[in-house]
C-alpha cells in the first residue's frame, strides 16, 4: 500500500491534484467519487476505506483529512502490510487546513 498526502495552505491546488488523478483514472475506466473525510469520523474513514479496497478500488482519492484521520490510516497502512490484497493500493490524502 502507498499513501500519498497532500499538505499546504487554502488555495494552494491540492484538490486540483486530487482532480487531476482523478481525471486520470476517469481516461483509463477506473474513476470512484472522492471520499470526503470530513463526513466520517476516523473509524468511519478506514471502514469506507476498507471497503473500497474490498470492492477492487485500487487507487483511492480522499479529501480534507484532518491530522487524526492521516495518522489513523498511515497506522491502519501499518498493520496491512503483509496482507496481499492490500500490496497494489494507493491512497491520495488532502490534508484539510
Amino acid at each position: 500500500m502507498q499513501i500519498q498526502i497532500f499538505m499546504g495552505i487554502a488555495g494552494d491546488g491540492n484538490t486540483s491534484k486530487l482532480q487531476e488523478i482523478q481525471n486520470r483514472l476517469e481516461g483509463i475506466g477506473e474513476s470512484q467519487p472522492v471520499i470526503q473525510a470530513g463526513a466520517y469520523g476516523v473509524d468511519g474513514l478506514l471502514q469506507i476505506l476498507e471497503v473500497r479496497a474490498a470492492g477492487g478500488q485500487r487507487e483511492i482519492l480522499v479529501d480534507a483529512c484532518s491530522p487524526q484521520q492521516i495518522l489513523s490510516v498511515i497506522e491502519w497502512q501499518s498493520c496491512t502490510e503483509e496482507d496481499p490484497k492490500y500490496a497494489d493500493l494507493i491512497i491520495h490524502l488532502d490534508r484539510q487546513d
